[in-house]
């Protein structure tokens, strides 16, 4: 029933405006923190209005994060201002990137490496920090995981870190974060969420329990994410929670071969990360369709669909090509050995050799 290791995060805040009690709730790990940010929450004027409730004698120093999947280098400049800084806490307040900076960071602190040699494989020492995360889209699922995702320019590498103290002690779920979301945002980010709990769901490690809330994740994914895309915001919290619990799910079951694609091809042809799994989904679904008959017979019947329709309707709906289609694939044998190598294709419910590495690509490249 149980994943070996169950992890979650300490405590978890939702609700309109519980954005608000980021600082004092801060309070309880001491009077000095970082907060790491997204421009947008700067241009929205939220920034402000956090930091309006910051307690008495506090001391916070803000770092705005410039945007994209953080590099080694934004890790390793981070880590730097923390090793200056010397703060109680780190919260982080943006989409998927902005909490995975601060993990990674976080992470990292007292390690005398550079975070490309601990992407490489060199150990993760692990936060002393306590990490308060608020996530501003509803995608990855960061803000519960043990994962941090980056990207190494120098070796053109995207791959992640894992490591169970950047769970975090905090998390905010507030919906009103998520209006100032474009509606392209809202859509890779949300097809994200719904690819991640479909393969937590049929992932080789899954669990009875991880499949409770794969399960209602994908189902809650699946009544809002059409309705946040097109304005109606009444349905931004049951878009967060489905995020949410999808990163509960993936970080105890893992993914599978979406994943174990996405990085790589995310990295070289610069796609938002959502839509590369969207566009990667039904290929993958065709190639496990026989041994993951009965978890995605059992989504069916909770969504009322199939995945694969489901997701192909969405990319249809929100205007989303086949950014693959017909492109050359000069780096095939990078991004095999890249896909071979990833836990994601590691946890995939069928073993994965290159040759159908190769095949797959074939069907999305088609």
């Amino acid at each position: 029933m149980l994943p070996q290791e169950l992890l979650l995060p300490s405590r978890t805040l939702t609700g309109p405006n519980t954005i608000l009690r980021l600082l004092p709730e801060a309070a309880a790990f001491g009077k000095t923190g970082l907060l790491v940010h997204g421009r947008s929450l700067e241009k929205s004027g939220m920034l402000e209005k956090i930091l309006e409730h910051t307690p008495p004698a506090f001391f916070i120093t803000t770092h705005a994060h410039a945007g994209n999947e953080p590099t080694t280098a934004d890790i390793d400049a981070l880590r730097r201002l923390l090793q200056n800084t010397r703060p109680d806490w780190i919260a982080a307040v943006g989409g998927g990137s902005v909490l995975d900076l601060a993990k990674a960071a976080a992470a990292l602190l007292d390690s005398s490496l550079p975070t490309a040699d601990h992407l490489a494989g060199a150990p993760i020492p692990g936060s002393r920090l306590p990490l308060l995360l608020a996530p501003t889209t509803a995608g990855t699922g960061s803000e519960a995981t043990v994962v941090a995702v980056m990207t190494d320019p120098a070796r053109d590498l995207k791959a992640s870190i894992r490591h169970p103290s950047i769970m975090p002690r905090v998390v905010i779920l507030d919906p009103a974060l998520l209006a100032s979301c474009p509606p392209s945002v809202v859509a890779a980010s949300g097809l994200d969420a719904f690819v991640q709990a479909v393969e937590a769901h049929t992932s080789r490690h899954a669990t009875d329990f991880t499949r409770l809330f794969s399960g209602l994740a994908s189902q809650r994914i699946a009544a809002s994410l059409s309705p946040v895309f097109h304005g109606d915001f009444s349905r931004a919290a049951e878009l967060l929670e489905g995020s949410y619990l999808a990163g509960i799910a993936l970080s105890h079951a893992r993914l599978g071969l979406v994943h174990g694609l996405a990085h790589p091809l995310g990295c070289r042809y610069h796609a938002a990360h959502g839509l590369v799994c969207a566009l990667c989904f039904p290929a993958v679904l065709h190639f496990n369709r026989d041994i993951s008959r009965a978890p995605l017979q059992s989504l069916t019947e909770l969504l009322g669909n199939d995945p694969e329709t489901l997701t192909r309707g969405w990319l249809a709906e929100f205007s989303l090509p086949n950014i693959f289609s017909g492109q050359p694939l000069p780096a095939r044998d990078a991004i095999i050995r890249e896909t071979l190598a990833s836990g994601s294709t590691k946890a995939n419910p069928r073993d994965v050799t290159a040759g159908d590495v190769e095949a797959v690509l074939g069907e999305i490249f088609a």
